[in-house]
């Protein structure tokens, strides 16, 4: 895609952490214009010396955004930088706020009722890895506003493929939800399988190799051939705790009972 069609679309990123920053990478080698803001110190220069346009504050940053590209861990952060600092009010009219973040899908609504005249929310949580974004593969759940997504897909397509159409605002987090309590309950039934599996004297990457290309191969069997299983479950572990927390909250308001996936799942609390 040549630099002349970013012309008119310039990004704002807040979030530059380890799924973040891989986002900015490709956006910048792409020719988007981009601009960041981060607080600490260190990575502000960190950035800056890898050509990085590195705001002032937030609210500058949003004022001159086409985009807001948020990419943050829970609706708490969202909920203080976007409502408590005043960066949603910042934004300029006609621009777009996109939210990488898995969490209650009540949250996008309330960020939309928030936001100045003529801006336009998309929840638009993301599945997949560092390696899916370096390699421009990165899932995107959208939901919201279809003729907002055509006007940022461009900058979104630098570093994600496919970007799936999934409903009305808040949509996209209730797909994702749904996605990370079953991927909860893949992740424990494919550590049986590893545990089975060397008890066996077969070792979980060989297992993983093997079953990867069979009827019992999942996503998370997949991930066994790069990291040891319970390297995996450590590393997974706090992030599927808020998300299947965020899970049952939404049912619980809502008088839906997860059932078995909500059962099963429950062994990241243990």
């Amino acid at each position: 895609m040549a630099v002349e069609e970013f012309a008119d679309l310039n990004v704002g990123f807040i979030g530059v952490g380890h799924m973040g920053r891989p986002m900015v990478d490709r956006l910048v080698a792409a020719g988007v214009p981009t601009q960041v803001y981060v607080r600490r110190p260190e990575l502000r220069a960190e950035l800056s010396a890898d050509g990085v346009d590195v705001a002032e504050s937030p609210t500058d940053l949003a004022s001159r955004a086409d985009l807001l590209i948020l990419c943050f861990f829970s609706d708490a952060q969202v909920r203080e930088v976007m409502l408590t600092d005043g960066v949603l009010a910042a934004m300029r009219p006609g621009s777009v706020l996109v939210s990488h973040v898995t969490g209650s899908p009540e949250l996008s609504v309330e960020l939309q009722a928030a936001a100045p005249q003529s801006v336009t929310v998309l929840d638009v949580p993301i599945s997949g890895t560092e390696d899916h974004i370096r390699r421009g593969e990165l899932t995107l759940l959208v939901g919201g506003d279809l003729d907002a997504l055509e006007q940022v897909r461009p900058a979104l397509a630098a570093y994600a493929n496919p970007i799936l159409e999934v409903g009305g605002l808040g949509d996209g987090q209730r797909m994702k939800l749904i996605n990370n309590l079953l991927f909860t309950v893949n992740l424990r039934t494919a550590l049986e399988a590893a545990k089975l599996g060397e008890s066996m004297g077969i070792a979980p990457s060989e297992l993983s190799r093997v079953v990867s290309e069979c009827s019992g191969g999942s996503f998370a069997v997949n991930l066994f051939q790069h990291m040891p299983p319970e390297a995996m479950a450590t590393g997974a572990r706090h992030y599927l705790v808020k998300d299947v927390g965020v899970i049952r909250d939404v049912a619980a308001a809502q008088g839906i009972d997860l059932g078995q996936l909500g059962e099963l799942a429950g062994w990241v609390f243990d």
